[in-house]
């Protein structure tokens, strides 16, 4: 979390960040909502989380988060996620990542010796190299690094998130519909990191009646 909270400013420091109108408020609403429900779904797990949603005015189609609740939504995604349900699909997933440690997990893979080593140091410095390993490991950076199995349970994680925010959870299908709808130049399912698209909206009408009981709940209860 202390590395989070150090990558997420440096981040922060670099790039142009929106802080008032309709955008931004509507990013705080579906991410503070999100940060509720996963208190009440995963307390353990998010104890001691400071809860920050930053927008980041980029086109690029993306959004993380870091340990600690540290997170960020891209412009460019909420001209896909043109729903606050749509938009908490993905807030939701990308705080499943955080929650499930996935990117503490591949950052232990490939960052064992200079972690170990920037844990240890007396100096009290955070060195550039761990900050871009946090930021990598959490998909803040470039294509995200998740294993598609780590995207399942993200997929799995999230969605159930924000049916219990009050999300309709049949939003998430919309939204992967879309992206699938893109098109582009996309690698074989082998070669990425991501399940195909029509695969993951498949996978996520499979756990539909969970999550549309578990919204129906939330609706009732107000949320």
């Amino acid at each position: 979390r202390q590395l989070g909270e150090a990558a997420y400013t440096e981040t922060l420091s670099q790039v142009k960040t929106i802080t008032t109108g309709a955008d931004f408020a509507r990013v705080q609403r579906v991410g503070q909502r999100i940060a509720d429900a996963s208190v009440r779904r995963y307390p353990q797990a998010v104890e001691g989380f400071q809860w920050q949603f930053a927008l980041i005015d980029t086109p690029e189609v993306n959004a993380w988060m870091l340990p600690g609740g540290k997170s960020a939504v891209n412009t460019g995604l909420l001209t896909l996620a043109t729903t606050d349900d749509e938009l908490a699909s993905v807030m939701g997933h990308e705080a499943a990542h955080a929650i499930a440690r996935h990117g503490g997990e591949r950052m232990s893979r490939a960052m064992a010796v200079e972690i170990a080593a920037g844990i240890a140091s007396a100096s009290g410095e955070v060195s550039p190299e761990l900050i871009d390993g946090v930021l990598a490991g959490y998909g803040a950076v470039g294509e995200t690094a998740f294993s598609r199995s780590e995207e399942t349970e993200a997929d799995e994680i999230g969605l159930l998130i924000a049916a219990d925010a009050g999300y309709d959870p049949r939003a998430a299908v919309t939204f992967w519909k879309k992206m699938s709808a893109q098109g582009g130049d996309k690698p074989p399912e082998f070669l990425s990191t991501h399940p195909n698209d029509d695969k993951r909206a498949a996978r996520l009408e499979a756990l539909m009646p969970k999550a549309m009981a578990i919204y129906q709940e939330a609706k009732r209860a107000g949320r």
